[in-house]
């Protein structure tokens, strides 16, 4: 007897239901056999050994990860059709992220990481009608990091423990890189078109980095804007995100054979990516210098403890991939979509359509990035008061702030990547028409 044949012999002969207790101790009692489904709840196979995970995919029977991990891609699915609607999009954005990032931490071969970057050349570039339409899986970038980080600590060892402060400057860059860099190359990966070398992406990076500085030290003489309080924070975001985009719109004028969505990605990724760079290792020497007056002339003294340089490299390094290499990459790729119907570059194109619409989202991202949320006491001179249980929870809430935005950008992100791969179908679909016809004729 199963389960519901014994509840309604019950009800039969008792007229009514049973109580939770009478229902255990038949139970126990063994009077029914209780109907359990062996299906594992995510790959469908059976567990008959009663494993509270499935033999095949590890996920719990029970299904509440699968239940906490279906919620939480709800959210995130609600959110990107919201902003997929707002940046001009149509129809619901498809996000993969297992696919993503399936291969990024399993092992590969050397030649699959030259195939990498064995692109960009009139033979290495596939036909519209071959590029991969499918999510990219990238995985080198993992890679990458790893190398700068490892670089990283043997420039800190050297340093600290044999004090060697020739490889001080080593250290300011390379802990730079290691934020931004892997970010750069998950770009480089996720170029489905593979019509960017990265010899052309390095380019970008240096120039485009410096350019956009550049520009937005001469922008920022005609709008001053600081941080911390609303209308100087969305001042410094609105001039460092125009300063950005005016550099990646002067490649993306420039490689006039590259006018995909993904391309638009790469390149204001890696102006993105030197303006980050450049500027992370500005602070990290700044953090290193104590101001000293001498003679009512104020300099700067070298400070041997390296503590503070150490931790400005870890936070920026930690936080970069929310940052400048993610607000550039949106707006580079905001700018493609605008231009995708122009055959002819135009510069009015920044300030129209997608293009538009993505460079407002990141100047208010940028502008949020750079407030204080909470403010801490200070004497009427200027100097903190604050408690160190203040200063800590500041803290935290301002690692909640960082978090809460950067997972915001990169649900951004993949909204581009999702309308990236549409645009590639669609011009696949178009390519394959145009030859039917050919031979037709």
């Amino acid at each position: 007897m199963n389960k519901s044949e014994w509840i309604d012999a019950f009800e039969s002969i008792q007229g009514r239901k049973p109580t939770p207790q009478e229902f255990q101790e038949a139970m126990e009692r063994q009077e029914f056999v209780d109907e359990v489904d062996t299906h594992c709840p995510k790959c469908k196979m059976d567990n008959p050994t009663g494993s509270p995970f499935c033999p095949n995919c590890g996920t719990k029977m029970d299904g509440s990860v699968n239940r906490v991990l279906d919620s939480a891609a709800g959210i995130t699915g609600s959110i990107a059709d919201k902003i997929n609607a707002f940046t001009g999009g149509d129809g619901q954005v498809e996000l993969k992220m297992r696919d993503l990032f399936s291969q990024a931490f399993k092992s590969h071969t050397r030649s699959e990481a030259e195939s990498i970057f064995a692109c960009g050349s009139a033979t290495t570039t596939p036909l519209p009608e071959d590029i991969s339409k499918e999510w990219p899986k990238p995985w080198y970038f993992v890679r990458v990091f790893g190398v700068l980080a490892l670089t990283t600590i043997a420039l800190y060892i050297m340093n600290v423990n044999f004090n060697n402060y020739n490889a001080f400057p080593g250290l300011i860059f390379v802990s730079s890189l290691a934020g931004a860099i892997p970010v750069l190359f998950f770009y480089f990966e996720c170029n489905s078109p593979r019509n960017i070398d990265i010899m052309s992406v390095i380019e970008i990076f240096f120039l485009g980095g410096v350019l956009s500085l550049l520009l937005t030290l001469v922008i920022g003489t005609i709008f001053p804007g600081g941080t911390g309080e609303l209308i100087p924070s969305m001042i410094t975001g609105l001039v460092e995100e125009v300063g950005k985009v005016l550099a990646t719109a002067y490649f993306i004028q420039k490689f006039k054979d590259k006018r995909y969505i993904l391309n638009g990605l790469l390149i204001g990724g890696a102006v993105g990516a030197g303006f980050a760079v450049f500027e992370t290792a500005g602070y990290i020497f700044q953090s290193a210098l104590i101001p000293f007056n001498y003679e009512g002339i104020k300099t700067f003294l070298f400070n041997p403890n390296l503590s503070s340089p150490l931790s400005t490299a870890i936070i920026r390094g930690m936080l970069a991939f929310g940052g400048h290499v993610a607000w550039a990459a949106v707006t580079g790729a905001g700018l493609m979509m605008a231009l995708k119907n122009q055959k002819v570059f135009s510069w009015n194109a920044i300030w129209s359509g997608e293009s538009f619409r993505f460079l407002i989202l990141v100047i208010v991202l940028h502008g949020l990035w750079d407030m204080d949320f909470v403010s801490l006491p200070v004497d009427n001179q200027g100097n903190l008061i604050a408690t160190a249980e203040q200063i800590s929870q500041a803290g935290m809430i301002r690692y909640i702030q960082y978090g809460s935005l950067a997972i915001l950008v990169w649900i951004i992100i993949l909204v581009i990547i999702n309308r990236g791969l549409k645009e590639i179908n669609a011009i696949t679909k178009e390519s394959n028409t145009l030859r039917i016809n050919e031979r037709g004729q």
